[in-house]
């Protein structure tokens, strides 16, 4: 270790001895100019997206099938209900935004004398497209997209898809000599805590300014020489990478952190380098501080806050848990400072990912979940007091985390929550009836709270609404409430009279609406069961991949898939005996080891049948139901599906995993697989704070990435990673066809999104994001598979008329079987 200390201390030093002459020669060139967005065409929506799986655009239609041309003042664009919009001129405000109502898209034409890479910082936009590419956006406004971008020599096109709060832009210059560049206003870092030394995680934006994949050497120069890794910077790209900080034994105040990086092409030896100077907070051990970690999901660096327990001096019990959610556009340190310190919890704050994230559903979902296996595991807790609180988007995210993990949570409080998207925030419908649309519905079924409200019964439950709230209805409140009433038997609910969304009475140094005394009070009573106490379990799940568990029960397998699936067991532990009812369960298996004294046999009676069963030496009994009824079988392999790999075209994006693009047919097609590679790259990074790799197929070697998912961009005839990953796939994407078990559906410009299992793995998945052709690809740029609510099945095939028509344009989709064949499926046709 100190040997690799010193050789990382040697390269870094060189770096720095390098710097200097760097910032000679740009201080001797002459400014490039920046150009700043002014005057431009704007043009009023043509299309719908939102919360949804598809989506409908005319204009974007022009951009799929390459008819689009540089509109004109007056030009003429169809909407979809037969009328048209016309493109009309638009300017910057004295603020430099352009936000005049009801524009959607604004197209600005940016004049170079030469080739050249520049940076755009724009902000307030969802998507633009430079040159025909798709690039990130801003849609929150943050202010920290800055995107490496190829100007042409003479006129370049950039039409942006406008969000809230206006659009500002600027072209800026890339200093000379600087292919890499630290993108400023994203950094995650942790708080060191005074007097102790150990290792922390950071991480910072990096842009590859440049026309070539550059490998970046990242490390901290001070306080401690500790390289943090080489990372794939893929051409005209940012990424936000990982560092490490080794902190010494420091007191309260600030410590400053000097990172150096240095960057290649291929193999070649360094050829630059760079610096980068952070400030982080030093912090007494009882004073409120940011947590960093690694994700398991991507590899990225999250980090969640901590109002630590103040335990008093005679204390025996150890602290527990308060999980705590914060509402949209609130970052985790906020909510943590809305809490005054208790002696008996510590109040740990999770980030959704982002200020808005995920609405805690999907990845937000998962976030909160390791932010409590990392306290759980860091802390010093007791780990049967957890309680879950949140508010606002936060009280969304304690209505759907505390239905997903019942017996995660002893108690559970929202405050100004809503129920779901289709009672407040957007849901997607579908006006027809027919069996595709179905199973798009079905899809979003882990986003329907009330589907799982039974397993509230498990929890305390405490509701907290202001009766004045303009922003959450407090009819939200009273929904759940009359709900939960009917057979809900630990339900406490207020209504603060008067109050709003946000409110605090002064009681304490807390804010009232979130650190409410008679929440706390009920969670300070409250306790989760051991296995062994419990000997009721009343469980519900739409997807096993999301949560299987309950106590000691396990829904492996469902009869239709993303459909409730519901199990009602007693325990009988004098007589050996566990008996219920199921709904929608195909197999399950039950833990006995630890819940029932070991006995030569017992009897489960499930559905009006029985079975005997003999004591299993692994101490869990696997079932499984057939049309005669329920018998004993043995484990299951994992090459079916269960828990541990689920389908659901969403759930590919976690187990670290890394994007590989074709690049085995024509330039076009590669630029395009690559442009979408790109585009979801940024996509992730804004609404995930995270990051993946992106490499091409001819690098990309599945030993160097074992058990890890893999997203597969482009087809079977143009991506050579294809057939390492997706042996035996009933599934087919090829240049003109696309194949489902026997069925092909012909056509150079469809689209097919799905996901399987890795062939060479027992737990790794492979989705696949898939065009038969170039205009296939490039209908795929915008599916909206990041936006919390929009969910899809297993697969789903789409043609072109998807932007035109919506739910018309979509072939074909489904779910794969047990056995992940067609055969055993449930497949909607057009």
């Amino acid at each position: 270790m100190h040997m690799t200390r010193c050789l990382a201390a040697a390269l870094l030093l060189m770096l720095f001895v390098a710097q200097p002459q760097n910032h000679v020669a740009q201080d001797k060139a002459p400014a490039p100019e920046v150009i700043t967005l002014a005057t431009a065409l704007g043009l009023p929506g043509v299309g719908s997206a939102g919360r949804s799986p598809i989506h409908t655009s005319s204009l974007l239609a022009s951009l799929v099938d390459g008819s689009f041309e540089a509109p004109k003042a007056g030009d003429k664009v169809a909407r979809q209900d037969g009328n048209s919009v016309e493109w009309r001129p638009v300017k910057a405000g004295e603020d430099g935004r352009i936000n005049e109502r009801g524009i959607a898209y604004v197209f600005w034409t940016v004049e170079s004398a030469t080739d050249r890479v520049a940076i755009l910082n724009a902000r307030g936009y969802a998507t633009v497209y430079v040159n025909g590419e798709p690039r990130g956006g801003d849609v929150y406004d943050y202010g920290y997209v800055q995107l490496p971008v190829k100007l042409n020599k003479g006129t370049n096109h950039f039409l942006f898809n406008v969000g809230r709060g206006g659009l500002r832009a600027k072209i800026e210059p890339v200093k000379a000599n600087q292919p890499v560049v630290v993108v400023s206003g994203d950094v995650t870092l942790p708080d060191i805590v005074a007097g102790a030394q150990g290792e922390y995680v950071g991480a910072l934006r990096l842009a590859n300014a440049s026309t070539s994949p550059r490998m970046v050497t990242v490390g901290t120069l001070r306080p401690q020489y500790v390289l943090g890794g080489e990372y794939l910077i893929p051409a005209l790209s940012v990424r936000k990478v990982p560092f490490v900080i080794s902190a010494g034994l420091h007191e309260p105040g600030e410590l400053r952190v000097e990172l150096a990086f240095s960057s290649r092409i291929g193999r070649d030896p360094g050829t630059s380098a760079g610096q980068a100077e952070l400030t982080l907070r030093v912090v007494g051990a009882r004073e409120n501080r940011k947590v960093t970690f690694i994700s398991a999901i991507d590899g990225s660096v999250q980090y969640y806050s901590v109002v630590p327990a103040r335990p008093l001096p005679d204390a025996v019990d150890k602290p527990g848990i308060v999980l705590s959610l914060h509402g949209a556009s609130v970052e985790a340190t906020s909510q943590a400072g809305s809490y005054s310190p208790k002696s008996w919890c510590h109040i740990v704050c999770p980030t959704n990912r982002r200020p808005f994230g995920f609405d805690w559903e999907d990845w937000g979902r998962m976030d909160a979940m390791e932010v409590l296996d990392h306290a759980q595991a860091t802390l010093d807790n007791d780990p049967t007091k957890v309680w879950l609180t949140g508010h606002s988007m936060g009280g969304h995210g304690t209505w759907t985390v505390g239905s997903h993990f019942p017996d995660r949570f002893a108690a559970i409080a929202p405050s100004a929550g809503w129920e779901s998207f289709w009672s407040y925030g957007g849901g997607a419908s579908f006006d027809d009836e027919s069996a595709i649309s179905e199973i798009l519905t079905r899809s979003a079924n882990p986003c329907r709270t009330l589907l799982r409200k039974h397993n509230y019964k498990q929890q305390a439950v405490y509701i907290l609404h202001g009766d004045a709230d303009d922003n959450v209805p407090v009819t939200e409140a009273r929904r759940m409430r009359d709900t939960l009433k009917e057979f809900h038997t630990d339900l406490q609910y207020f209504e603060q009279p008067g109050a709003g969304h946000w409110w605090d009475a002064g009681n304490d140094h807390g804010a009232d609406c979130v650190d409410w005394q008679p929440i706390f009070d009920t969670f300070a009573r409250r306790r989760l069961p051991r296995a062994h106490e419990v000997q009721e379990v009343d469980f519900t799940t739409v997807n096993p991949g999301h949560s299987a568990d309950c106590h000691w029960a396990r829904i492996e397998m469902q009869q239709v898939q993303l459909a409730p699936s519901r199990i009602q067991l007693k325990l009988r532990p004098s007589r050996g005996l566990i008996e219920g009812i199921t709904d929608n369960v195909s197999r399950m298996s039950l833990q006995l080891s630890g819940v029932l004294a070991e006995r030569e046999t017992l009897t489960v009676k499930l559905d009006g049948g029985e079975i005997s069963v003999r004591w299993p030496a692994s101490g869990r009994v696997h079932l499984r139901r057939s049309a005669e009824g329920w018998a004993l079988i043995e484990a299951p392999g994992a090459a079916l599906k269960g828990p541990q790999r689920y389908g659901w075209f969403k759930d590919a994006f976690k187990n670290h995993f890394v994007y590989v693009y074709g690049t085995q047919g024509s330039a076009s097609e590669t630029a395009a697989n690559f442009a979408k590679a790109r585009y979801d790259q940024e996509q992730w990074w804004y609404r995930a704070n995270g990051d993946f790799e992106v490499l091409a197929d001819t690098n990309f070697k599945p030993e160097d990435y074992k058990d890890r998912n893999v997203i597969l961009i482009g087809n079977a005839d143009n991506n050579s990673a294809w057939d390492k990953l997706l042996k035996d796939c009933p599934l087919d994407v090829r240049n003109g066809r696309v194949r489902i078990g026997e069925r092909s559906i012909e056509g150079d410009d469809l689209s097919m999104l799905f996901t399987f299992p890795r062939a060479d793995s027992d737990t790794a998945s492979v989705a696949v994001i898939g065009g038969t052709g170039e205009r296939g690809i490039r209908l795929t740029y915008r599916m909206s598979y990041f936006v919390s609510g929009a969910s899809y099945p297993d697969f789903m095939v789409f043609g072109p008329e998807m932007l035109k028509t919506g739910l018309g344009g979509v072939r074909a989709a489904g779910y794969l079987g047990e056995d992940w064949s067609i055969k055993t499926g449930d497949i909607a046709w057009r």
